[in-house]
């Protein structure tokens, strides 16, 4: 008896087995896939700092993720708009994530986003309508809460002429991997892929302030030369006419002077004063005005350096160089 019973309770967990492989075959393709795939240590490095459990570590290696150089990388990964650079994608046909090399040690934590953002998408493309309806309200939720961020929203204009469609997909791994602020549903939620998901914002935060804060200095630098370069201009303008019409008035005022009896002793030394208190203040403007230039100078050489230190941060983010030419 207790034979058949066990033979029963065998034959049924088998059936059961069966059917719950029949309905979970992409999980149990993955599992395959991540048995067979061997991380590399710089992969298994982007894991543990993006803070990945288990099931994040899942789909990350089930996604047979792999780090590209610039030519190999954009065969598979390629932006055709400008000044904007792609570090990695996941591309849905091969539920493959490729990612960017980024090596500027000044961007230290910007891969392990980017590992974090495409191992989401790997989720996303592996859940069902109804588990995507269910979070769908929250992360628009989340998108209308910043809808102020002008960041943010040129984030959204892009994603909506690139990938087309791809709105809730984008949103899914964008507010997992850079909101520090969510709603505790989602925390929740994102705690199932990520153990520590604050310390993977702050990689976000503080490789993101790289480019923010340098795109404030030269915002702040242009402003300033625009502000020095208008006041240098209106006094030079003063400075020559005013010089114009002092080495006129000195003229006339020699002239009379020759002539004789044209004023008295008086008149003469009070007109002299003028012109010589005329010509000092010119003097001072135009040493205002050098003063000025060197600092104009001073700017335009911190803007040309940060400039070069933008563009070299933009190449290591596979952002090219525009051709000579290019507006």
């Amino acid at each position: 008896m207790l034979l058949a019973t066990l033979g029963g309770i065998l034959i049924l967990s088998l059936a059961v087995a069966g059917v719950w492989i029949l309905t979970h075959q992409q999980r149990v393709s993955d599992q395959i896939t991540v048995w067979q795939f061997e991380p590399t240590s710089t992969l298994s490095s982007y894991a543990e700092r993006s803070t990945m459990t288990d099931e994040g570590l899942f789909y990350f290696y089930a996604s047979r993720p792999s780090v590209e150089s610039t030519e190999s990388f954009d065969e598979h990964c390629a932006s055709h708009v400008e000044d904007v650079g792609i570090l990695g994608c996941y591309v849905h046909g091969d539920r493959k994530i490729y990612l960017f090399d980024v090596t500027d040690e000044r961007l230290d934590g910007i891969e392990e986003v980017v590992a974090a953002h495409e191992m989401l998408h790997a989720v996303w493309d592996r859940m069902s309508q109804s588990e995507r309806s269910a979070i769908d309200p929250l992360l628009e939720a989340e998108a209308a809460a910043r809808a102020d961020d002008p960041a943010f929203v040129k984030t959204l204009d892009y994603y909506a002429m690139a990938e087309p469609g791809e709105r809730l997909n984008e949103l899914h791994s964008i507010v997992g991997t850079e909101f520090s602020e969510i709603s505790p549903e989602l925390e929740a939620y994102y705690g199932t892929y990520f153990s520590d998901r604050a310390a993977l914002v702050r990689l976000h935060t503080v490789s993101d302030a790289v480019f923010t804060e340098r795109q404030a200095d030269i915002t702040t630098i242009v402003a300033q030369i625009g502000e020095l370069k208008a006041g240098i201009d209106t006094d030079y303008a003063s400075y020559n006419g005013g010089y114009d019409q002092l080495n006129s008035d000195i003229t006339d005022f020699n002239a009379r002077a020759d002539e004789g009896g044209q004023f008295t002793q008086r008149q003469f030394e009070d007109e002299r004063d003028e012109l010589v208190a005329r010509q000092d203040e010119l003097d001072a403007l135009y040493t205002s005005i050098a003063d000025r230039v060197s600092q104009y100078d001073d700017l335009v050489s911190q803007l040309e350096a940060l400039n070069a230190e933008v563009s070299e941060l933009n190449e290591s983010i596979n952002i090219q160089p525009r051709a000579e030419g290019d507006s």
